[in-house]
């Protein structure tokens, strides 16, 4: 089907589908705002209300105010899903995934599913998420296991290293991402081995006992995929015992703004990196770009991090998608979501049909210390188009079929 091109249609006053003059139209979301992944929560939580308060200021959608409707998870699967089922039954036409992929992987088959309320996920990694446990009402922008995976292996796998070290959480969104990493660096390079993996809890408050381990089995690269809280404490028990230079800072991370903030005096500098909406690079990107961060940190102080863009632009592609299908139907919204083209922050997003996953980009640098900021950053050196990192129809349906 021939896509649609959206344009900023959020003005129109006409009243359309299901939603009544007068009622506002309720989005919902569970939110890690508490426990492991309660960073990340907290900025994906700022990015929604942000997007809610640009929408209303605009006129609404489809003619109607929009409010956001939200709880606390703890970072609990369990939780997550009574409470999004909770938000569900009180009116929400649209859920916002929390950001643990545990989380979302129970709300998207308890809830979303079930219930038929689409739901956007901005922050979840997990490439089960949209592969393996896809279902129909569930579309994803964050850049996940699959498309972070691929983009660090086709980076390392030109390089001269042979004998890698893992570190990942002990859940299995995580665990996913460390076996996807690995099958793909074989497949890019026979040649590296991989001479220790290790899994520490989500949400442990000790690495000592991973990092002796790594630096016993003498790598000579250290790939985690460790995000928020947890790459926060490892990298600070990690830096104090002078484990990136031991390694010669041959690590890679995701270290998006906010960890890096937190980070401070701990960072890795001289590390590898992945971002997923570096505002750096869209402070420069375009006019839109340029204009959404300066209005953000006119507004809040600072730049906005990669999790609050992202869930941001979950909330733009639903409201755009939603006045393309002129309703809040969870089947019509859907179908614009499979047949649309939408420009946002980082610029055009196009869902694949067969899961539902937006050709996000990845970018990739190098951890560097900004005397002008006076804190970490990301220094960019390549930006890697979303469309050379997706999986193919044939590899999802492989994964499904795996379950």
């Amino acid at each position: 089907m021939k896509r649609i091109t959206l344009t900023t249609l959020f003005g129109i006053a006409s009243v359309w589908g299901s939603a009544h003059a007068g009622t506002p139209i309720t989005i919902g979301g569970s939110f890690d705002l508490s426990g492991p992944a309660a960073e990340v929560g907290k900025d994906s939580l700022l990015g929604v209300q942000y997007a809610v308060e640009v929408l209303n200021k605009r006129g609404g959608v489809l003619g109607q105010s929009v409010v956001l409707n939200y709880q606390d998870n703890g970072t609990n699967p369990q939780r997550a899903s009574n409470q999004a089922a909770s938000l569900v039954r009180e009116g929400a036409v649209m859920l916002m995934a929390p950001q643990s992929s545990a989380d979302t992987l129970a709300v998207s088959k308890t809830v979303s599913a079930k219930l038929k309320v689409p739901m956007c996920v901005s922050a979840s990694g997990s490439e089960d998420i949209t592969m393996k446990s896809f279902q129909p009402y569930v579309f994803s922008i964050a850049v996940n296991g699959y498309f972070q995976t691929r983009a660090m292996a086709t980076r390392l796998a030109k390089m001269p290293y042979k004998r890698y070290a893992i570190v990942a959480a002990d859940y299995a969104g995580a665990r996913t991402n460390a076996v996807r990493f690995m099958e793909l660096m074989k497949e890019m390079n026979p040649n590296v081995e991989f001479v220790i993996e290790e899994y520490p809890k989500l949400g442990a408050i000790d690495y000592t006992a991973t990092i002796n381990k790594i630096l016993a089995a003498k790598p000579d690269y250290v790939f985690t995929s460790l995000y928020g809280s947890d790459l926060v404490t490892f990298s600070k028990q990690a830096t104090a015992v002078g484990f990136f230079k031991q390694i010669d800072d041959r690590f890679i991370a995701l270290y998006d703004e906010s960890t890096l903030k937190s980070l401070g005096q701990f960072a890795p500098i001289g590390s590898d990196g992945g971002q997923f909406v570096p505002a750096s690079y869209l402070a420069t990107a375009s006019p839109q770009s340029k204009e959404y961060v300066n209005q953000f940190k006119a507004k809040y102080g600072v730049v906005p991090s990669d999790w609050t863009t992202s869930a941001y632009e979950c909330v733009m592609i639903w409201a755009q998608a939603a006045t393309t299908a002129k309703t809040t139907d969870a089947d019509a919204v859907m179908h614009a979501v499979e047949s649309s083209d939408f420009k946002v922050i980082r610029g055009t997003l196009r869902f694949a049909k067969y899961d539902h996953q937006a050709d996000t980009p990845m970018f990739i640098g190098r951890v560097d210390y900004s005397k002008e900021l006076k804190q970490p950053v990301m220094t960019i050196t390549d930006v890697i188009p979303g469309a050379t990192l997706q999986p193919s129809e044939a590899v999802v349906m492989k994964a499904r079929q795996s379950q």
